[in-house]
């Protein structure tokens, strides 16, 4: 990458990382230990490996993206980078995992899109294919379970499920 597109790169993921952390307060990280989890749910520092992970891979397709003029790719890279912010105002705003996992179901949008605009590029095609990987095998199955295990939750916008009569 030659040194704009390194900096737009940097500057777009760090821009998307502190917008979409201001909705994640103390408070909000609270409520969210204060959850039922998945036993497999990985623990809070493994989820800040992923999340540092996540914005080096955004940084380097969207910089890559601005190197080889791929409006397509820098679109859609901006798509999935608006789009994971808003899955944090989802689940920490809202405070519910209801909405969180349809919307990561939504994400899967974007996440493709950029995944096709990256075919030709192989650094990015790989990074970007580890990455919806991750989304495919864990992060929905564990939305949906930490949905299903909360439903009860009125936070969540749901009538409290009752126990059977």
């Amino acid at each position: 990458m030659r040194g704009r597109s390194a900096l737009v790169g940097t500057a777009g993921t760090v821009a998307a990382a502190v917008l979409g952390n201001a909705f994640v307060g103390n408070e909000s990280l609270t409520w969210f230990r204060g959850l039922r989890s998945p036993r497999w749910q990985l623990p809070m520092p493994g989820f800040f490996v992923v999340a540092a992970v996540y914005y080096v891979i955004m940084g380097v397709v969207l910089g890559r993206g601005v190197d080889r003029r791929a409006t397509g790719t820098v679109g859609w890279a901006v798509a999935v980078l608006a789009g994971n912010e808003a899955w944090n105002v989802l689940l920490f705003s809202r405070r519910s995992p209801r909405a969180a996992f349809f919307g990561l179901l939504a994400f899967l949008l974007p996440l493709g899109g950029l995944q096709r605009s990256v075919r030709r590029d192989r650094r990015s095609r790989l990074m970007v294919t580890a990455y919806t990987t991750y989304v495919v095998l864990y992060d929905i199955p564990w939305a949906y379970r930490l949905w299903r295990l909360n439903r009860s939750e009125s936070h969540d916008g749901e009538p409290p499920v009752s126990p059977p009569t």
